[in-house]
């Protein structure tokens, strides 16, 4: 009996077995990050970079916002502005008899009734420009109402309400912008303010007469002019 011939025995490819061949890695596939995950991964950056973006907005309105709250607190701490023609603080609250006869007569309704726990002040008229502004009515109506002198009759020029005061840092010439709105409609034009050579808004203190027209039509907020008491002027613009 012959011996059969051997054959040389070579082992099937994988796949043909039944068993998948082992694929190589694909790192890119592997690193890929799921749809729903790459959604809000990119959704948390932008809402990152929104913060950041308005965390620097603040911080560079931070100047001006502390400023314009000082402003605030010592426009609290001042006397209030009195109508046309008024004697001085002390004087005007002892002499003012509460009658509302110059709240009646202000052809504009620019003047109002002063509420405090101060008793020698509640009740008193006083004028909120950034409400209502006096116009320096031909009648002086106010002044011709007062029964009591606490109002005197005064020429419109020789008025002396208060007196404006520009804050730079918040007006918008100073940013480049060509607003005029406090310059136009001042009732006493040029002699009470305009431009400097810089082209910055310029109060004349010989010519103001704190009406409070410049304040009433400032666009921005917080105001760039506002009118104080003489008294509180700082005698220097800002």
């Amino acid at each position: 009996m012959t011996e059969p011939d051997r054959k040389e025995f070579v082992a099937p490819d994988a796949e043909e077995c039944g068993t998948p061949k082992e694929r190589p890695i694909d790192r890119a596939e592997n690193s890929a990050v799921p749809p729903r995950r790459r959604f809000f991964a990119t959704g948390l950056r932008a809402l990152f970079e929104g913060v950041e973006s308005a965390s620097r907005s603040i911080q560079g309105r931070l100047p001006q916002a502390r400023a314009a709250f000082d402003r605030l607190r010592t426009r609290l701490d001042q006397p209030p502005l009195r109508p046309p023609g008024a004697l001085p603080e002390v004087g005007f609250a002892a002499t003012c008899e509460r009658s509302g006869r110059c709240v009646a007569a202000c052809p504009v309704h620019a003047l109002q009734f002063l509420g405090s726990s101060d008793p020698t002040r509640d009740g008193t008229p006083q004028l909120i420009p950034s409400q209502r502004a006096c116009v320096l009515c031909d009648d002086l109506s106010c002044m011709k109402a007062c029964p009591s002198g606490a109002l005197t009759l005064v020429p419109k020029e020789a008025i002396r309400i208060g007196i404006a005061q520009v804050h730079h840092g918040d007006c918008r010439r100073s940013f480049g912008e060509p607003c005029r709105e406090c310059v136009d409609r001042c009732p006493l034009g040029s002699a009470a303010i305009g431009l400097d050579r810089a082209g910055r808004v310029e109060v004349r203190a010989a010519g103001c007469t704190g009406c409070g027209v410049c304040e009433l039509y400032c666009p921005t907020s917080p105001r760039a002019i506002s009118v104080v008491p003489l008294a509180h002027a700082s005698g220097r613009e800002r």
